[in-house]
């Protein structure tokens, strides 16, 4: 009876020790919820593979996450993603937002970068009851994509050039495997110009 009672008391310790420590973590994370700040951003591009819930980083570092995703009501073009920073997190006038590859598992975040310490603060610099808006860049694989065409149509030239290239190689050799004494010609511009030049070196010993 008495060791019944002692498992007794020791689980209701643990049992008010772990409700006790998660009612701590829920109330430390909601004031950490309440200290964040939201932000918006404006990206002209497709946020494909962006995911609610998602990390924002700061030059590499977690500074919050991905809360909302929606398009524009005037302009379906642009979708506009709200996130919430922790309040620390350095936002500038100049601070810009760009979307970044996750690995190789073709998940994107969000990147920011900027951010200069002479700049001022967005949220200082914001009116009153408005949401900062963090201004966005085009990505870096957008702007690849966009130049793809460009690249395809320069190769596609060289591509040309080497064929015709080639073409000519490959009938000098035929011609050559013909009649191999043309390696042992002289073109004839040289063959020229060297007679030009025994003609005017005969002239002048005559001359003397």
């Amino acid at each position: 009876m008495e060791t019944d009672k002692r498992y007794f008391i020791a689980g209701l310790f643990i049992v008010v020790l772990t409700v006790g420590a998660a009612l701590g973590f829920m109330l430390l994370a909601g004031s950490e919820r309440r200290d964040d700040v939201l932000y918006t951003i404006r990206f002209k591009e497709s946020v494909s593979g962006l995911l609610l819930g998602e990390s924002v980083k700061y030059r590499g570092v977690d500074v919050g996450t991905v809360k909302t995703m929606a398009l524009d009501a005037t302009d379906p073009r642009i979708v506009e993603v709200g996130i919430t920073l922790r309040k620390e997190a350095p936002i500038k006038t100049d601070t810009r937002a760009v979307l970044k590859l996750k690995g190789v598992t073709g998940g994107v975040f969000i990147e920011l970068n900027g951010g200069n310490p002479s700049a001022q603060s967005l949220l200082a610099s914001t009116p009153d009851g408005q949401v900062p808006e963090i201004q966005s860049e085009k990505s870096s694989l957008n702007n690849v994509l966009d130049q793809l065409p460009h690249l395809i149509e320069k190769f596609s030239a060289l591509e040309d050039q080497a064929k015709d290239i080639l073409k000519d190689v490959n009938e000098f050799t035929a011609k050559v495997k013909g009649n191999p004494s043309l390696l042992l010609r002289r073109p004839r511009k040289a063959g020229l110009e060297q007679a030009a030049a025994d003609a005017e070196a005969a002239k002048q010993t005559r001359k003397r």
